[in-house]
Formats: structure tokens, sequence, C-alpha cells
């Protein structure tokens, strides 16, 4: 019983830990675009490109640059 506990626990963490580096985008946030207006931010959404707008200004992952500019230019 104890050995399918801790093969579960083991199973639960390693998928935890692969999940996580997984993610496609984790670098710092930079300026995208010169104001919210300047962008389409419907063609970062439908490209899966997260983005956050602060101050009317939109920033994206810096390790996302070249897949918005394929997408949005």
């Amino acid at each position: 019983m104890k050995k399918h506990r801790f093969r579960n626990l083991f199973f639960c963490f390693t998928a935890l830990l692969v999940l996580s580096a997984c993610q496609k985008y984790n670098g710092k946030l930079e300026q995208w675009g010169s104001t919210v207006d300047t962008v389409d931010t419907a063609k970062l959404k439908r490209n899966n490109i997260p983005y956050e707008i602060k101050d009317g200004k939109v920033y994206i992952p810096e390790d996302a640059f070249s897949d918005a500019t394929l997408c949005c230019t």
C-alpha cells in the first residue's frame, strides 16, 4: 500500500515539474507597439500570445517577440 502511495506521489510531482517546464512563454514583459490602439490584441489572443495592458500600452513576454512579429505584422 505504501509503495503505491509513494509511486502516485512521485508521478504527480514529476508531472507537475514537466508541465511547469513546458510553458511556452516565460520571459520578462516588454512593450509591444506604442499604444493599445495600435496593437491588434485579437491577433495576439488568437495566436495564444499572452499580453498585459498597463497604462494604455501592451506588454508581451520578450521570448514571444518573434511569434508576435510573425502573426501581427
